[in-house]
């Protein structure tokens, strides 16, 4: 199979509006939600086309917890939901479009749903899309979750789920990945759920939360190679909260890095942390895998906070904003 186009080999100028200056590195950034960063690769015409401005998606249409505690699932971008979604509905992705967003990223899924018109209507949209596993195999699944029954080690329960996405509409007719996809996240703030102490307590919560976001990954490769994945391979990515993570080994008083870091050190060193893959995750990781984090921080935080160090730690590895919730403040 082809590598992905993860690493473009050109010097990224991020504008984010809601800073007060102009940053440059070789980071690749992307804003969802209501926030608004762009990014362009210098000195190329063809960069704007790639500029990504996202919306996280989960449109649960209840006014209650009571409510929405009844939802059967929280898979949106399945065929149940057309009525939020289509054009015959609400046509919530034709609006996403015409605000101006180029991507959507979603948060249930539920593999044994097709979600080839969900893709298929994002893409005549204009929109890419970055879908999420669900937290179900990582610690919801009664009994079988590998928080419970495999001591972090989550490739026997995400890799038959990762294969029916697969089967169930994120490849096309022909194996290849449909072209609408551009990013899988593994897992959405695993330092806040494997464990939930992950961030707070001892070190080996680090190095759990570690072997989960590897294996799943390990998971997903393998799921590619059994179902014969060819053409242009996705992004993946594990979406950290913007906490601190006090004993990751690095950056013990600045948020995002330090499990960044963690993860880095794992996706080197896996057996360290009581792993032993079935595919090169090294390589993988190298050229397919860009970091994000989620914050509620406002834009002025992030230079000093996050970015000249990521930039100095992590010269060559994207990484973007998975969700930006400034909602009291001016975003």
């Amino acid at each position: 199979p082809q590598l992905s186009s993860r690493h473009l080999a050109y010097p990224f100028q991020i504008y984010c509006r809601m800073a007060p200056r102009t940053l440059r590195s070789s980071i690749a950034c992307a804003a969802v939600a209501s926030a608004s960063c762009t990014v362009a690769a210098l000195g190329t015409s063809s960069a704007r086309a790639r500029l990504i401005r996202g919306v996280s998606y989960g449109p649960v249409p209840l006014k209650s917890q009571v409510g929405s505690s009844e939802l059967p699932e929280d898979d949106w971008f399945c065929d149940e939901a057309v009525p939020m979604w289509g054009l015959a509905g609400r046509a919530d992705l034709r609006t996403i479009r015409n605000m101006g967003a180029n991507m959507i990223r979603l948060y249930g899924n539920n593999p044994a749903n097709d979600h080839t018109n969900f893709l298929d209507e994002a893409w005549k949209e204009g929109l890419s899309v970055a879908p999420g596993m669900s937290d179900y195999p990582y610690y919801q699944q009664v009994g079988e979750n590998c928080m419970a029954k495999t001591d972090f080690n989550c490739f026997s329960q995400v890799k038959p789920l990762y294969e029916q996405n697969l089967r169930n509409g994120f490849l096309t007719m022909r194996n290849e990945y449909h072209p609408a996809l551009k990013y899988m996240n593994i897992l959405n703030e695993p330092d806040l759920k494997m464990p939930s102490t992950a961030d707070t307590g001892g070190e080996e919560g680090t190095r759990q939360m570690a072997r989960t976001i590897i294996s799943a990954f390990d998971a997903m490769l393998q799921a590619e190679k059994e179902v014969g994945v060819v053409g242009p391979l996705i992004n993946f990515t594990a979406t950290f909260s913007y906490a601190i993570c006090s004993n990751c080994g690095k950056f013990s008083g600045k948020p995002a890095l330090g499990q960044i870091w963690r993860l880095d050190d794992a996706m080197h060193h896996p057996e360290a942390y009581g792993y032993t893959p079935k595919n090169d995750i090294l390589a993988a990781y190298q050229t397919r895998f860009v970091h994000s984090f989620n914050t509620q921080n406002p834009a002025t935080d992030l230079k000093l906070q996050f970015l000249d160090d990521y930039i100095a730690t992590f010269p060559s590895m994207p990484v973007y904003i998975g969700e930006y919730h400034r909602v009291p403040g001016n975003q």
